[in-house]
């Protein structure tokens, strides 16, 4: 009898934001960052760990991930949009690419890249995540998966 009661308590105990963004499907969401061809993208200053700012955009929209860099035009703009939310200073920053697949955890095709000389330099015994911004250049390189950065969330926004 104990199990019936204790498991709608567990079921309300979900964060509020997960709640809301479970009902975002079928409204029109406000986007806080910067609109690129009918997505958003939104910079986290906040330094997690990559699984962490996966989930941090998940949060954000159930359709959300770390961002796919696909072209040049879409580069230039992420990194004016990077360096205005990390104060004008580049910060190192997640993107959504997991250099073993070399895929985008958002299923874009792999179409473009500005990786650093000499990059990506992946060991195969660990997973490799790519990051922007080294060396105060906007090129990518790959890094430990578990060290904590920004990030750059992207999803989906209907009009």
């Amino acid at each position: 009898m104990s199990n019936l009661i204790e498991e709608p308590q567990q079921n309300m105990q979900l964060p509020v934001a997960f709640r809301q963004a479970t009902r975002v499907q079928t409204h029109k969401m406000a986007c806080n960052g910067e609109m690129i061809s009918g997505k958003c993208y939104e910079f986290n200053p906040n330094m997690l760990s990559y699984k962490d700012a996966q989930a941090f955009c998940r949060n954000l929209a159930p359709d959300a991930d770390l961002a796919s860099i696909t072209n040049r035009d879409l580069h230039s703009r992420l990194v004016s949009l990077v360096t205005k939310g990390g104060g004008n200073n580049p910060v190192l920053t997640w993107l959504g690419g997991i250099n073993q697949q070399a895929s985008w955890v958002d299923g874009s095709k792999w179409s473009y890249s500005d990786w650093m000389p000499g990059h990506p330099n992946i060991h195969a015994d660990k997973p490799a995540c790519v990051e922007m911004f080294k060396i105060d250049e906007s090129w990518w390189s790959v890094a430990d998966c578990e060290l904590k950065r920004a990030s750059l969330c992207s999803y989906p926004v209907t009009a």
